[in-house]
């Protein structure tokens, strides 16, 4: 005769774990390891432009337009906590998103949330929500820079996630 906890014993056995909540990267980093994961979050890209999405140290999403690859400014700043600037500052290298960019600040484009994301380690990150965020003061410097920034901001949201323990 089969007793009821032996069932139980038997459907837990079979069944996968399911830990809810857990961050998609989490499930990556279980399942690559985490030489592997930070390896993919912090891949360089590649020589070839058109090579289209890699992860870069530090970008920018806005909108419909692709991540943008944030080359200087005033993000460390954000990261660091340590001064709270009023607008935050972005260079940027040109690419085919600079065309819409550029019309996006002229009219002072008012975005619900631009996502900024910062490789803070060798297993972290970074990612800094600006709520209400207007784009302006684009500026092209020939073929090598463009420089923009989001003003009058309603508010900040920092989310850091490190995989395991925090490596600088």
């Amino acid at each position: 005769m089969r007793r009821d906890r032996d069932r139980w014993n038997e459907e837990e056995k079979t069944r996968p774990l399911a830990r809810p909540g857990a961050s998609p990267v989490i499930a990556l980093q279980r399942l690559a390891g985490n030489r592997g994961t930070s390896q993919l979050i912090a891949r360089e890209r590649k020589k070839d432009k058109k090579s289209g999405r890699g992860t870069f140290k530090n970008s920018v999403r806005l909108g419909e337009l692709p991540t943008i690859e944030i080359t200087g400014g005033n993000v460390s700043d954000w990261v660091d906590r340590k001064k709270i600037p009023e607008t935050l500052e972005v260079t940027s290298t040109p690419g085919d998103h600079s065309e819409k960019l550029k019309g996006l600040a002229e009219k002072r484009t008012r975005f619900d949330e631009i996502k900024v994301q910062a490789i803070t380690g060798e297993n972290s990150w970074m990612i800094i929500t600006f709520k209400n965020a207007r784009v302006m003061g684009y500026s092209a410097d020939g073929d090598t820079a463009e420089s923009w920034k989001l003003v009058d901001f309603d508010g900040v949201h920092r989310e850091s996630t490190s995989i395991g323990v925090q490596r600088p």
